[in-house]
């Protein structure tokens, strides 16, 4: 897949100002091993990079000194007294091995 393809199912957008704070819970993660990350574009004051993690979820991050701008192939919501969020998982998507554990 090419990343412009990757870019084009990350439909879903979040921007971050400095100060706030952004966080995706991933408790379907085992293990940090588990996420691939991709470092796209970096310097000093600019980053570009993308994340996959398990049951195809994909974070693309673009940060810049007055705002990160998050895309995501899945909606995110808000946790209810949380700073954090978690996946809209599409529920015809669902792994059936996580009803296991």
């Amino acid at each position: 897949m090419m990343l412009n393809d990757l870019i084009t199912i990350l439909k879903y957008e979040y921007t971050v100002h400095p100060g706030e704070y952004f966080n995706v819970d991933t408790y379907w993660v085992k293990s940090m091993a588990e996420v691939k990350t991709v470092i796209i574009d970096q310097d000093h004051v600019f980053t570009k990079m993308v994340s996959f993690y398990p049951k195809n979820f994909v974070i693309y991050l673009e940060q810049f000194p007055d705002q990160s701008i998050y895309r995501t192939n899945f909606p995110l919501k808000k946790i209810d007294n949380s700073d954090s969020h978690e996946v809209v998982f599409d529920e015809t998507a669902k792994n059936v091995f996580e009803y296991l554990d």
